[in-house]
């Protein structure tokens, strides 16, 4: 593990010639740095030197005392601080991470950014019936902003669904407690991002089985953007710890030495 400040990071160090920047990871809700290991391991073996965030209040990074409290805003400060010390990063966002990595996107600091299954910005819809009718559960915790955590049959159907039973539950017995405040926000689309500020070059990556954030809302933010678009086949929102993880992540590698080459939008 690795610390800046009081944020922990798991990190790998790059294998042979490093590449010009680090390669930051934020994860979604209820998750935190462990579900990058494959990816961690396979971007050093690309030279990337490349860190997994824990966000405020997720595996004893940055301790609060009302995890309910924690707004995406909150969520956001937290990269932005990495930003401070890595210096300019590329930038991949999975889920909630996703959005975040949009907001730091509009901020700057970032040479190119990947919004993975991506929670949505304000103005695109996003519930769908499969979680809308799980949402009655969790309406308490999110309008009262305690802390939640998703049930294991919701779990395996909206999250999970790509994963044999016995790697669900492996995969269920890390997640964690997410803020209340945080999954309201995203559920009901208030946090805007002004697309005119995002100006490093971005890709958005939607999964076919995607059931939480689906591919349809994935070719619309990637709209908003201007961005790439890539749609893995036979792959859900979990895409980083599900069967044949290996070929997507090459694309999305390939993608970000491109990228990185490029530089700015003009």
């Amino acid at each position: 593990m690795e610390r800046i400040e009081d944020l922990l990071f798991e990190r790998t160090r790059p294998r042979g010639p490093a590449k010009p920047l680090p390669l930051l990871f934020v994860h979604g809700m209820w998750g935190s740095s462990w579900y990058w290991e494959n990816y961690l391991r396979a971007a050093a073996e690309a030279g990337w030197d490349a860190w997994a965030l824990n966000l405020r209040g997720h595996h004893g990074s940055r301790p609060v005392p009302d995890l309910g409290q924690v707004s995406v805003s909150d969520y956001v400060q937290d990269v932005l601080d990495c930003l401070r010390v890595l210096g300019e990063v590329v930038l991949v966002g999975h889920s909630m991470g996703g959005l975040i990595a949009q907001k730091v996107t509009e901020v700057g600091g970032v040479r190119a950014a990947v919004f993975l299954t991506s929670a949505a910005p304000r103005g695109i819809l996003v519930l769908r019936w499969p979680v809308l009718w799980r949402m009655t559960r969790y309406v308490f915790p999110m309008s009262a902003n305690r802390p939640f955590l998703v049930t294991r049959a919701h779990a395996d159907a909206l999250l999970l669904n790509r994963l044999p039973p016995e790697r669900q539950a492996e995969v269920y017995a890390q997640m964690v407690h997410e803020s209340g405040r945080a999954a309201r926000e995203l559920a009901f689309g208030l946090i805007p991002v002004d697309e005119n500020r995002v100006e490093c070059p971005t890709l958005v990556v939607g999964a076919q089985w995607d059931r939480i954030t689906p591919a349809a809302v994935q070719r619309r933010i990637a709209s908003k953007y201007d961005a790439e678009y890539l749609e893995i086949a036979g792959h859900g929102h979990m895409l980083m710890v599900e069967e044949g993880w290996e070929q997507p992540f090459k694309e999305i590698l390939r993608w970000l030495d491109s990228a990185i080459a490029e530089g700015p939008r003009s």
